[in-house]
């Protein structure tokens, strides 16, 4: 009699376990979706056309260095290139 009460409560921990896990997973699925929803679309084209004009610029001398450096890692951290923050 001590045996079957075992076994019942083995398969009880067992269901609660994967109840648990279920309930987890769901959750993983719902916060991957939400952040997806949340992100914003990127304009590569557009920001590739900026750094393009940046580079000119670079090279025909009317903007400086360090501004060039600066508008330059702005755009590849909104490319993804580079993490912001980072310099």
């Amino acid at each position: 009699m001590a045996q079957a009460r075992e076994s019942f409560e083995k398969r009880a921990r067992a269901a609660k376990r994967q109840a648990r896990a279920a309930a987890k997973r769901e959750r993983r699925i719902e916060r991957g979706s939400a952040e997806e929803e949340d992100a914003p679309e990127i304009d590569e084209e557009a920001l590739m056309a900026r750094y393009g004009e940046l580079s000119q610029q670079r090279e025909a001398n009317e903007i400086d260095e360090a501004t060039f450096e600066q508008e330059r890692i702005a755009i590849f951290v909104e490319l993804g290139l580079v993490p912001a923050g980072e310099s």
